[in-house]
């Protein structure tokens, strides 16, 4: 099926020119793509345009290449399906807490509550526990790969961030990372 091979060759493209936009703000702050300087900026679309195919790809090779990788017992569902579940609440709740536009970079409010009180990143939690639920129920090599790289991405996106942050919110973000943890 070529349609599944371009899918994920798209998604891998995408998840590569993240990797580029998110080494080009950790190395060079001046000129970051991430967090986006302003709202409908060339870093927001190229930012989010990338995480959407990305995501996108990761979800429609999980239906399309299932079963091709080695997890073959039932219990799989029960286990990807409690993942899957506890990564959407877990990032809805820090959306919802945030609210949308500061989850996506544009706003600079400084949020301890909710979610935020038990993880510094708890929507990049629920993108991790969802994406590892995804790849368990589909049992796909394609998707195995992609949304390993995807994990990836999500896990070393707080670092990117944290420096904006601490430049943003000096003392007051100081005091919370040592009060809470990155991840949990």
């Amino acid at each position: 099926m070529i349609e599944k091979f371009i899918i994920f060759i798209v998604t891998i493209i995408a998840e590569v020119f993240l990797c580029v936009g998110l080494t080009v703000s950790l190395l060079h702050p001046k000129n970051r793509l991430w967090p986006p300087p302003k709202r409908n900026s060339w870093q927001y679309w190229y930012m989010w345009i990338l995480t959407s195919l990305s995501t996108l790809g990761v979800i429609v090779l999980s239906i399309l290449d299932s079963d091709t990788f080695f997890l073959t017992h039932w219990f799989r569902y029960v286990i990807g399906a409690i993942l899957i579940m506890m990564g959407f609440i877990v990032e809805l709740w820090g959306i919802k807490t945030l609210s949308f536009h500061t989850s996506l970079g544009l706003k600079s409010k400084f949020v301890t509550k909710g979610p935020y009180r038990y993880s510094r990143n708890p929507q990049y939690v629920g993108f991790i526990l969802a994406f590892v639920g995804i790849i368990i129920v589909s049992n796909s090599i394609l998707t195995f790969i992609t949304g390993l790289f995807g994990i990836l991405l999500f896990a070393l996106t707080p670092f990117i961030e944290e420096p904006w942050l601490r430049k943003r919110f000096k003392k007051k973000y100081e005091d919370y990372c040592k009060r809470v943890p990155r991840f949990i």
